[in-house]
């Protein structure tokens, strides 16, 4: 990562997903790291990671067990693992929702575990994944850093609803049709994320340039956290492209933190029109074709976009870096290929 640039373009957190944990606590009821995988321990770990300017996560789960492997969960221990993550110097805790007792609400005990995390005083970013459960965009905000809007995104354009939780589907398309009904812009606050789950950027085979171009563009105007869970070693220039697109990076961290919206789906031809307000008074703007096979145009107007049609604004291909004056009142692409967005910075 930092051999890459990575860190100093902003990945700079790392997070150990399911099965970093023992199977066993250890003598004090503590969480511990695999023994065989983390030798020096957990805090060793993290402290390595924080000498190369990197922020550590780990996660865990609500219940009594995590989802794979049957380690250890934090249900009955949520202060004693709060207090481990602190004295770790963790910065992040990841909390599943797998395995709760059937008695109690998992609204409740993400709660309880929020507020065994802030009675530590060690700054923590606490990421909810109850995939999209219980109307966790209404109260996620008040209690963690990010919470999780759907079911796990899978490294797919179009995939069925085969995972637990809401939404349409796993696939990248299935989630930003989600998305655009959840309406991102009224749930998303500085502090507070909306999350769609991992970036499967350039994933071999299924994901291809396009469908990973888009999927990062909406990350992006969503204000979601990016995540990444593709390969980051011999890295090809297609995914350097992408990963590295200082320009779309900005818009993910602009300081309004708006998550943007959809103002406008196409009956005839099903394209889509979103939209995110810059603290800067911009507005970026994505066209999005979802269709596998057809070829579109595509459009926005400025009343889509809440804009005065005596508007002449300079328009930004933030993938190409093309501008051009946008005419009074209306913008298209003629030629808008299958499964592919246009990103643009008015």
């Amino acid at each position: 990562m930092k051999d890459l640039g990575m860190i100093d373009l902003g990945y700079d957190w790392y997070l150990l997903d399911d099965c970093w944990a023992d199977h066993d606590r250890d003598e004090d009821g503590k969480l511990q790291g695999d023994l065989k995988r983390f030798p020096s321990g957990m805090a060793s770990l993290v402290e390595y990671a924080h000498s190369y300017g990197v922020k550590m996560g780990l996660y865990t789960c609500i219940g009594t067990e995590t989802c794979k492997k049957n380690r250890p969960g934090s249900y009955g221990y949520y202060d004693v693992d709060a207090q481990t993550f602190a004295e770790w110097d963790v910065d992040m805790v990841k909390c599943d929702g797998c395995h709760p007792p059937s008695n109690e609400s998992k609204t409740d005990l993400y709660h309880q575990f929020s507020q065994e995390l802030n009675a530590t005083n060690h700054e923590m970013v606490f990421a909810i994944c109850n995939w999209g459960e219980d109307g966790v965009e209404t109260w996620g905000p008040e209690i963690a850093q990010m919470w999780r809007i759907q079911m796990d995104h899978l490294p797919f354009y179009t995939w069925p609803p085969t995972a637990a939780g809401e939404g349409y589907g796993c696939g990248t398309k299935n989630i930003v049709d989600y998305m655009g009904d959840l309406v991102p812009s009224q749930h998303d606050i500085q502090f507070g994320w909306m999350d769609p789950d991992f970036l499967e950027t350039l994933f071999p085979i299924t994901m291809d340039y396009a469908v990973s171009r888009t999927e990062f563009s909406f990350w992006a105007l969503w204000s979601s956290p990016m995540l990444l869970a593709t390969e980051i070693l011999d890295m090809s220039e297609d995914k350097k492209q992408i990963l590295f697109n200082e320009e779309v990076l900005a818009i993910q961290r602009d300081s309004l933190f708006d998550g943007g919206r959809l103002v406008e789906k196409y009956e005839e031809n099903g394209g889509q029109v979103w939209v995110k307000d810059l603290s800067t008074g911009e507005k970026v703007v994505i066209l999005f074709n979802p269709s596998q096979v057809h070829t579109i145009r595509l459009g926005v107007t400025w009343d889509q976009i809440e804009w005065d049609n005596n508007h002449l604004v300079k328009s930004r291909d933030l993938w190409t870096k093309e501008e051009e004056v946008a005419k009074f009142g209306f913008t298209s692409k003629f030629f808008f290929y299958f499964h592919f967005c246009f990103t643009n910075r008015f």
